[in-house]
């Protein structure tokens, strides 16, 4: 016992002064990681239709210098908040954009046309009933090919890396399927692939047309209107206990619909008030989620990451499973599921484990 206790001092002993050595030599340790500076820099950029500027946000730890393929990243987000609140909350430390900046990367976070700071349609300022879905996939795209076009060029790299969340995911896994060559890794955070059944996009979900159900919805029109309340019975439906907050910090949900909402100058004209949330991504998942998908996995050539929480109701493991069996060109591939988590685990008490997973994807 003697020994052993004499070998756990010992140990410590070379722990500390092992740390003591890495710090000597300037690495940092996680505190001093944690309260690196970050710097911002929002801009527009030309999207490649004439009329459309797209907004793009770069954050990056103050004095960085370093700009390569492996450490430059762009986040798509979802169907109906923009990239700032989804991914650089002010809120305590729920910025993922600032946790990945201070790990090294360069992290860039974008808007498609109308959505958040980026170009609002004539069609987003009329009646909804009157125009059909607007930001169809196919225009989304061309504005994420905008956005990596710009960064490759701008930081003088090859490559990115792409992070995308919910359609975002979509998104991402699209664009991967058509410039493989333009990526260093894929993220697919709870991407809806293949799964024909889907209870919330697919057949006898509000999204089909009762009268003809292969046909999309038409009369939701244009955009919907999204509230703090709606966005809210929605994810307290995918948290499987009666106490919310046993998955997420009380405040949560606040701050983050005051900081979407801040994105939309109109929202505060409304009661309640709404963000305006564009449909054509609801008629796209609608296709994908009734067999007719928009591109195939097997045409992703990049490392690829599935991740997902436990409890996601757009991201089913079917659409996981489908895509990990059809990934079948990817140099690797990934599949991991978040315990106790939802749709929105890069808000909930997980979020750090689910961070950790993929930063470990990346490094890897």
């Amino acid at each position: 016992m003697q020994r052993a206790r004499a070998a756990r001092r010992m140990s410590g002993i070379f722990a500390g002064a092992a740390a003591a050595w890495l710090v000597a030599l300037g690495a940092p340790t996680a505190s001093a990681q944690d309260a690196a500076a970050i710097v911002k820099a929002d801009t527009q950029i030309d999207a490649r239709d004439p009329g459309i500027k797209l907004f793009l946000r770069e954050k990056m730890a103050q004095g960085n210098t370093r700009f390569t393929d492996d450490n430059v990243v762009l986040f798509l987000h979802g169907a109906t908040a923009p990239s700032t609140c989804d991914f650089d909350l002010s809120y305590k430390d729920y910025s993922w954009a600032d946790w990945m900046a201070r790990r090294g990367y360069v992290v860039y976070m974008g808007d498609y046309r109308n959505y958040g700071y980026a170009t609002r349609e004539k069609a987003m300022d009329e009646p909804a009933a009157a125009h059909q879905p607007v930001t169809r996939s196919y225009l989304a795209l061309r504005d994420v090919e905008a956005m990596v076009d710009h960064i490759r060029r701008t930081r003088g790299v090859r490559k990115v890396t792409l992070i995308g969340w919910s359609w975002g995911a979509m998104m991402a896994g699209y664009y991967a399927s058509l410039h493989s060559e333009n990526l260093h890794k894929l993220v697919l955070y709870a991407p809806l692939y293949n799964f024909n059944d889907h209870t919330n996009l697919g057949p006898g979900s509000g999204l089909q047309n009762k009268r003809k159900p292969h046909e999309f919805n038409f009369a939701l029109g244009a955009y919907r209107l999204a509230s703090e309340a709606a966005n809210t019975a929605r994810w307290n439906g995918e948290i499987p206990v009666e106490n919310k907050d046993e998955y997420r910090d009380a405040a949560v949900p606040v701050e983050f619909w005051k900081e979407c909402m801040a994105t939309d100058p109109s929202s505060s004209t409304r009661n309640p008030p709404s963000l305006r949330a564009p449909n054509g991504v609801l008629e796209d998942s609608f296709y994908q989620a009734t067999g007719r998908p928009l591109w195939s996995a097997s045409s992703i050539y990049v490392p690829t990451l599935v991740i997902a929480g436990q409890f996601d109701t757009w991201s089913f493991p079917e659409d996981r499973e489908g895509l990990m069996r059809e990934l079948v060109h990817a140099p690797a591939k990934k599949s991991v599921l978040i315990p106790n988590a939802t749709h929105f685990v890069l808000f909930e008490k997980p979020r750090m484990q689910f961070f950790e997973e993929i930063h470990q994807f990346l490094k890897d």
